[in-house]
């Protein structure tokens, strides 16, 4: 045994016996040490616990900031145009790429697109200004008051319609822009058509000029043009007439006016501008009567077959020469 073992076997025997505390005290001891080790207990059990909500939270809030990313600033939906004229069966794209029938539409808003079926068109006026016509089997898309998205199909666009179809006005109608996967279409105050088809734009110009900037070309189309986008090849330049068959569709989608207190002169000047021709007076009378006689109703139909009857309660003739409405006295 070493020498610090003797001295502390020394020590405890020269010590004292200690007191035996009682069984009461032994179990209040007992049942002071379970409280204290229930309490560290609980305040181990509450920091996980708040750490864990902690973390919770954070996830939570990191996942809306993470769709709130992803969803981008907030849209304002704006009206964008009225429907003047519909016919046939058209449909309005649903979030889920399902198709509703839009029999009771009457106002379209930006990010709607509009689908037309095959025996369909429709009239709208364009609330910048402008008259837009939708050609059967056409598919659209209303980006904003200034832009639409044309996926297939036809559409017209006149950006100074005649003065008898109401609703319309040429007030900052030179801000519209079609957009297509071929390029994107800009007039210059003007009557132009734009078709998209299987791998090709075509643009058809009426009237002013037309600015296209494709995906590898640009060009200016003008009157009595139409362009041609095909691929990655240089637009196809065509001369092609402003009236006649290829425009017959635009005129079935001819928006109702009223011609009431109307003189003929301004009817005649409506059915050219949507035929796509010019007025020819035989003489200096006969365009003095036409700027005197008044009519009266409401014009519905075709603007060949309203030129056809209205001009017989005007008692004047009139013939198509080329583009050209040559109107006489009829002798």
């Amino acid at each position: 045994m070493s020498d610090i073992d003797n001295s502390l076997e020394q020590l405890l025997s020269n010590a004292s016996p200690r007191p035996v505390p009682s069984s009461t005290d032994a179990a209040k001891a007992r049942e002071a040490v379970h409280a204290e080790w229930r309490a560290v207990s609980g305040k181990h059990r509450s920091r996980k616990r708040l750490v864990r909500l902690a973390v919770a939270a954070t996830i939570v809030v990191g996942v809306f900031s993470l769709f709130s990313a992803f969803r981008g600033p907030s849209v304002d939906f704006v009206r964008v145009a009225s429907i003047q004229k519909s016919f046939g069966s058209v449909y309005v794209l649903g979030e889920q790429s399902e198709l509703t029938l839009a029999n009771n539409l009457t106002t379209i808003y930006s990010g709607q697109t509009i689908v037309t079926g095959s025996d369909a068109g429709m009239a709208l006026s364009w609330g910048k200004g402008g008259s837009v016509r939708l050609d059967k089997a056409t598919k659209i898309e209303f980006v904003d008051d200034h832009t639409v998205r044309l996926q297939s199909g036809r559409i017209y666009f006149d950006s100074t319609p005649s003065e008898l179809i109401s609703g319309n006005s040429a007030s900052g109608a030179e801000s519209l822009q079609v957009e297509t996967e071929h390029g994107t279409v800009s007039h210059v105050g003007t009557q132009f058509m734009a078709q998209v088809n299987t791998g090709e734009l075509s643009v058809s110009v009426r009237e002013g000029l037309v600015d296209i900037v494709g995906r590898y070309y640009p060009h200016t189309a003008s009157r009595g043009e139409q362009v041609v986008f095909s691929g990655s090849h240089r637009p196809v330049v065509l001369s092609v007439p402003e009236y006649g068959d290829r425009w017959d569709w635009v005129t079935q989608t001819s928006p109702t006016i009223d011609v009431g207190g109307k003189t003929v002169h301004a009817f005649l000047m409506w059915a050219a501008r949507e035929l796509g021709m010019s007025i020819e007076y035989a003489d200096a009378a006969v365009e003095r009567v036409a700027h005197q006689a008044v009519l009266e109703g409401r014009v519905d139909m075709d603007p060949a077959e309203a030129l056809r009857l209205r001009m017989l309660t005007a008692a004047l003739d009139w013939r198509y020469v080329g583009g050209v409405i040559y109107v006489s006295d009829g002798s």
